[in-house]
């Protein structure tokens, strides 16, 4: 049986920085993806009533950010110092930022709000975010922190499709290249790469 079950939907979505950790890790991990038609069901054997989640020693742990931070400081992707992780998690955070403005946008029902606040965040937010990102990044050398890989980039890879359809940019590392180097240097890892061959294409 596999060390790890790792519970979300099949697509990317939110979990799918966890996904690329535990390929990273190369433990094993039962990649359950639950069907949308089974997710009533399966929602109250959740720990908060939503997805991803991980199981492990008879234990369900939950939320996608904490459990890429464990997984990344399982597999020394984390930083040396106390600093270095800080580094790490504000700018995860940033990410994070630009992710939620994004579902805010995406997800608004009422169509004419919906198309209020994509104007409203193309003009200011969307943009001061991804400068923002894009100077980071390049500061890096094509890493999120620190100027090497760390569990940071598992998470900006992970949710980058998702990014794009959110913001609806499906070009967007055309605009900004040095996004395209952290996909590459994550997606370029050996384990990483069969474990994505195998599942090959998935929405986001």
């Amino acid at each position: 049986m596999p060390k790890y079950v790792f519970h979300y939907f099949n697509g990317k979505g939110l979990g799918e920085p966890v996904r690329l950790l535990l390929a990273f890790g190369d433990e094993g991990f039962e990649d359950h993806r639950v069907a949308f038609n089974e997710w009533t069901e399966f929602k109250p054997k959740t720990p908060f009533g939503q997805m991803p989640f991980l199981e492990f020693d008879g234990k369900q742990y939950a939320q996608s950010l904490s459990l890429a931070r464990y997984l990344g400081n399982k597999y020394d992707l984390g930083g040396d110092t106390l600093e270095d992780a800080l580094e790490i998690d504000q700018n995860v955070d940033l990410i994070h930022d630009l992710l939620t403005k994004g579902i805010i946008a995406y997800h608004e029902e009422d169509e004419a709000v919906k198309e209020k606040k994509y104007a409203e965040f193309n003009k200011d937010v969307f943009p001061n975010l991804l400068e923002k990102l894009n100077e980071i990044i390049t500061k890096n050398n094509g890493h999120v922190a620190l100027g090497k890989l760390t569990w940071g980039d598992f998470v900006f890879v992970g949710w980058f499709d998702y990014i794009k359809d959110l913001l609806v940019v499906p070009d967007l590392e055309k605009k900004y290249p040095v996004f395209q180097k952290v996909v590459d240097a994550v997606y370029s890892i050996p384990k990483v790469k069969t474990y994505a061959d195998a599942v090959g294409p998935t929405e986001f």
